[in-house]
């Protein structure tokens, strides 16, 4: 991983596919947001990855703050 960065062989020892086509098919079914590069292989970043589980934004800041009357 370089500044954050998640390169498609990274990815998929991670999440265990073993084709690029499975890798995007889940990324675009759980919303993750990638980018394609040198010969179309994707990659994405951590904050992309958590913004999709709802983490936080794309630009990092939280997407919502919760107090004590919302638990």
């Amino acid at each position: 991983m370089v500044n954050g960065c998640l390169k498609a062989d990274e990815l998929m020892e991670i999440t265990g596919y073993d084709r690029v086509g499975d890798l995007c098919k889940s990324f675009d079914a759980q919303g993750i947001r990638y980018h394609r590069g040198k010969g179309g292989k994707p990659w994405t970043t951590i904050d992309l990855i958590n913004a999709a589980a709802g983490l936080a934004s794309a630009n990092g800041e939280p997407e919502t703050t919760l107090g004590p009357d919302d638990v």
